[in-house]
Order: C-alpha cells, then sequence, then structure tokens
C-alpha cells in the first residue's frame, strides 16, 4: 500500500495520530476500479492509501 500523508492544520501537530477513519474512495477515471482510500486522522490530517502505484487520473468519491 502506497500511503502519502497532507495535513490540513497548516502547522505542526501536537496531538498523537491514534484513530484513522476512512473519508473517500478513490476510482480510476478510466474504469472506475477503486485504487484506493482517503483517510481522516484524529488530528484532522487526511492520509491518502491507494492500492498499488499512485495514480494521477482518479475520482474522489466521499463516502456518508
Amino acid at each position: 500500500m502506497n500511503v502519502q500523508t497532507c495535513d490540513h492544520r497548516g502547522g505542526s501537530c501536537r496531538t498523537n495520530r491514534i484513530e484513522a477513519r476512512p473519508i473517500a474512495r478513490l476510482r480510476h477515471k478510466d474504469n472506475g476500479r477503486i485504487i484506493g482510500l482517503v483517510y481522516e486522522w484524529n488530528t484532522g490530517e487526511t492520509q491518502t492509501a491507494w492500492f498499488g502505484k499512485a495514480e494521477r487520473r482518479f475520482v474522489t468519491e466521499e463516502l456518508r
């Protein structure tokens, strides 16, 4: 699994990452196959987890 992190809080985070929940699916733009998930940590950071290599052409589908 290929993982990338992005801190949306704008600074260094003092809270430890304890728990993450999936907030979106990443689908391949051409065939609709699920190629990854986006997680949100208890710190507010988001993390993308790709199933294989990261893709450039994808659509984000929010989970409800």
